[in-house]
């Protein structure tokens, strides 16, 4: 089952995919048929495992146009230490996400989190250098930033903008000091 979650959370798989399969888990006799289940599955990398960046000019990061992190009827811990994305969806359906950003490289300009919590709890950790734009709402829930974000100094400053939505569930930004 955590190798198909795990697939489904860094995006191999299609959700209708994931729901398909763990049926399938559910269904299966024996460890054979469940093997057969995960074959075509990328392997999950072991614990505490970093993959190297590959070098870059000096002052320039790459980043990708989007990431995805979900959690769903699952816990999911993340510590991001390299280029963020133009665009991060986090995504907890009755599950519980943490996010640690505080090592995580943030270029000027806006990098965009999209939170959608659903009977979940998602939790951000930023460091303390960002300008944070925060324009999230909650439905019987919370959503909230601890931390003070940092005046706008220069044009230079990495902004942070989240946007999205709790709904029956919790949301805590929280900016290191």
């Amino acid at each position: 089952m955590k190798l198909l979650t795990t697939a489904f959370a860094n995006d191999a798989i299609p959700v209708d995919e994931f729901e398909r399969r763990v049926a399938d888990v559910y269904r299966a006799g024996s460890v054979q048929a469940l093997e057969a289940i995960t074959r075509d599955l990328p392997e999950a990398k072991p614990e505490g495992v970093v993959v190297p960046a590959l070098a870059q000019p000096t002052g320039a990061v790459a980043r990708r146009p989007q990431q995805k992190v979900r959690s769903i009827l699952s816990s999911v811990e993340r510590n991001v230490p390299g280029p963020m994305p133009e665009r991060l969806d986090v995504q907890s359906i009755m599950g519980s996400l943490e996010l640690d950003l505080r090592r995580a490289e943030f270029p000027s300009g806006v990098t965009e989190i999209v939170v959608e919590a659903i009977l979940g709890n998602i939790e951000i950790d930023l460091p303390e250098h960002v300008v944070l734009e925060d324009d999230g709402h909650a439905f019987l829930g919370n959503f909230s930033v601890r931390g003070r974000s940092r005046p706008r100094s220069n044009a230079d400053a990495p902004v942070v903008r989240i946007t999205g939505r709790s709904i029956l569930a919790n949301v805590e930004i929280e900016l290191d000091d």
